[in-house]
C-alpha cells in the first residue's frame, strides 16, 4: 500500500517539475511561421539576397511549407536569434512541428524610438 502512494508522489512531483520549466506565452498575431529551428529563419532572412539555385531552391521549400501560427494558441520558446539586421526571431512547437517566426508574434512589436524635431 506504500508503493503506489510513494509512486503517486513521485508522478506528481514530476509533473509539476515538468510544469516548471518551461513557461507557455501566447502567439499574439497572425503570422507565418517557416518549419525549424531559428537557425532556419536566421538564414533565410540573412541570405534572401542570395541568388544561387541552391539557395533559391531551399528559400522556395521554405515558403512553400510555411505554417499559419494560431493566434491565441500558448506556446513555449525553445530558442532565440538576431539577424544581422537586428531583428528578433523564436522557435516552438506548435501541432507537433517546430516552427521559427519574428519575434513580434510572440512579444509584440517592438516600439521604434522617434525622430528628434
Amino acid at each position: 500500500m506504500n508503493r503506489p502512494s510513494l509512486a503517486a508522489a513521485a508522478f506528481a512531483l514530476t509533473l509539476a517539475l515538468g510544469a516548471g520549466v518551461a513557461s507557455a506565452q501566447t502567439i499574439l498575431y497572425t503570422f507565418t511561421g517557416l518549419r525549424g529551428a531559428v537557425d532556419t529563419c536566421k538564414w533565410f532572412d540573412d541570405d534572401i539576397t542570395d541568388r544561387s539555385i541552391s539557395s533559391l531552391t531551399r528559400q522556395t521549400d521554405l515558403l512553400y511549407n510555411r505554417i499559419a501560427l494560431p493566434v491565441g494558441a500558448d506556446v513555449a520558446v525553445r530558442g532565440t536569434a538576431i539577424t544581422q539586421q537586428g531583428e528578433q526571431l523564436v522557435d516552438f512547437h506548435v501541432n507537433g512541428a517546430q516552427i521559427c517566426t519574428a519575434g513580434e508574434a510572440i512579444y509584440g512589436p517592438t516600439p521604434t524610438p522617434s525622430a528628434s524635431p
